[in-house]
């Protein structure tokens, strides 16, 4: 009797220090995830020939964007750009200045809280992927299948840091997708993870986190999300939840080789996540998002390659559409305007 009751005091006592390890460590680690990094974002001019757009989100929220090639005869397909955190649509002509060149037609728009956009009040955007940003992607598509100059054309979809995990999610839940291109995207909890054991030393002993098991890792990072979640009153979108969703074999993945962000390891992880049959280019050379800047004609070779590659087969059908999982979102248009 008397050991029962000795192994009930220290479980007891085990769990209690638990508790109290996770409710002083998991806020410190929400800190860090919260943290924005100091992104140095390069503005770009207004171009006088794109034809502004605009269309409202499912909560009601005005986006404003742009189309370029909008007159161009018989464009091989569509592309929507998502600009970075802090960037503007009008960063899609720096990045797709070689599909412009080859007659592709490029949308691109402001997320919610940046740019040209309407702002949601309460709300603070920040690094990490939320169904907020996955809403104003949504209401672009629909912006697309609302259109009829739009909506007949093959549709791929491009993005930039932020923007390009929100490429890769369009991927995963959108069967309409014929191809992707992220530059410097991530997964959320492989980076959380990076910057935890980065910066571990600011929240406990080192010798302390080395003793703990990847699963009390794991789910102590968890609840960090969970706490910021909350916090912040938002849902991130994890890609590590959706991948099945994607045809890996059309993804070309970006990364800078001197990228202190995103790192190769973390370019590495990805591409794990999405999948060995995506293409991952490390640039030798290029930090986060300078990857054009720095092999400025091998970028440009590269993306108009892998989207005609994506764009040979005929195009996809609906009944070919309705083959891939059921858990895929469709889009249903809606009532959306073109900007005067």
């Amino acid at each position: 009797m008397v050991v029962i009751v000795v192994l009930v005091a220290i479980l007891a006592v085990m769990l209690l220090t638990e508790r109290g390890f996770r409710r002083f460590v998991s806020p410190k680690i929400r800190d860090i995830f919260e943290n924005v990094p100091p992104f140095n974002v390069i503005p770009e001019p207004e171009n006088p020939d794109a034809q502004r757009i605009e269309f409202r989100t499912s909560d009601g929220l005005l986006l404003r964007g742009s189309l370029l090639n909008a007159d161009v005869p018989n464009p091989p397909a569509l592309v929507l750009f998502l600009p970075e955190l802090h960037g503007s649509h009008w960063t899609a002509r720096r990045y797709c200045d070689a599909l412009l060149k080859q007659h592709y037609m490029v949308l691109s728009f402001d997320f919610r809280n940046q740019g040209e956009s309407e702002s949601m009040a309460g709300y603070l955007p920040i690094h990490w992927m939320t169904e907020y940003e996955m809403m104003d992607v949504e209401g672009a598509l629909e912006f697309v299948e609302s259109n009829q100059q739009l909506d007949s054309l093959p549709l791929v979809v491009f993005g930039v840091s932020r923007g390009g995990v929100a490429a890769l999610l369009t991927g995963c839940r959108y069967p309409r997708i014929r191809a992707v291109i992220s530059d410097s995207a991530f997964g959320t909890m492989a980076m959380i993870r990076f910057f935890v054991d980065r910066f571990v030393k600011h929240v406990i002993p080192e010798w302390l986190f080395a003793l703990l098991p990847n699963w009390h890792i794991k789910i102590t990072l968890k609840q960090a999300v969970h706490l910021s979640e909350a916090g912040r009153n938002c849902r991130y979108a994890h890609l590590e939840d959706e991948v099945k969703g994607l045809e890996s074999a059309n993804v070309l993945l970006i990364s800078g080789a001197r990228d202190s962000y995103v790192t190769p390891v973390i370019a590495g992880k990805l591409h794990e996540v999405v999948g060995k049959q995506a293409e991952l280019w490390l640039v030798p050379g290029a930090k986060h998002n300078m990857s054009r800047a720095v092999q400025t004609e091998e970028y440009d070779r590269r993306i108009v390659a892998h989207f005609e590659r994506c764009l040979k087969p005929a195009a996809v059908t609906a009944a070919a559409s309705e083959q891939r999982p059921a858990s895929h979102r469709q889009i249903t248009p809606v009532a959306v305007s073109e900007a005067t």
